[in-house]
């Protein structure tokens, strides 16, 4: 299975503003819905699903597979969201599912999380135009230096760009 890890990020290198919000273009979250919905799923944490619940943005958001990485339930199954305890879990309940690519898509502890564990195959960066100049890192923490391939780029809605790199696993 191809493990593509998904994320929309200010041209400073923020997925959110200082107060975790990812206060980007209403095309941005469009045009992650659509790669989410066409691929058909979706991992994300919990802070991320919790943004979501209530929020009419999430109706835009309607893969049939939506897994939500988090040690406790908390209430989000009920919002149709399966529970995985880990990333390996994660794509092994998705592997039973027969999907052919999982959709890491947010936020940064599980972004960390799956680049930690080397369980990531693409990284696809849609560079929105804005820059929030602080606030909420891709990875978080720091992991080891990993080499990046450019596999292709293409523009989105006129102001953002779409870069896609596979991530090279080489043995050092």
């Amino acid at each position: 299975m191809k493990k593509t890890l998904f994320l929309s990020m200010s041209a400073d290198g923020f997925i959110a503003n200082t107060d975790g919000i990812p206060l980007f273009p209403q095309h941005a979250w469009e045009d992650w819905c659509a790669l989410v919905n066409k691929v058909g799923n979706v991992i994300a944490g919990r802070s991320t699903v919790e943004q979501l619940k209530d929020d009419e943005m999430s109706s835009l958001l309607a893969p049939e597979h939506k897994i939500v990485l988090s040690s406790q339930d908390n209430g989000l199954s009920e919002s149709g969201w399966q529970i995985a305890g880990s990333p390996a879990d994660a794509l092994e309940m998705l592997r039973r599912a027969g999907v052919p690519e999982a959709i890491i898509g947010g936020g940064r502890a599980v972004y960390h999380s799956f680049m930690r564990a080397r369980l990531v195959d693409t990284i696809t960066i849609d560079l929105q135009p804005v820059v929030f100049g602080g606030g909420v890192p891709v990875f978080g923490e720091v992991l080891d230096p990993t080499q990046l391939k450019l596999l292709d780029t293409r523009p989105l809605n006129g102001d953002a760009i779409r870069l896609r790199y596979q991530v090279l696993h080489e043995v050092a």
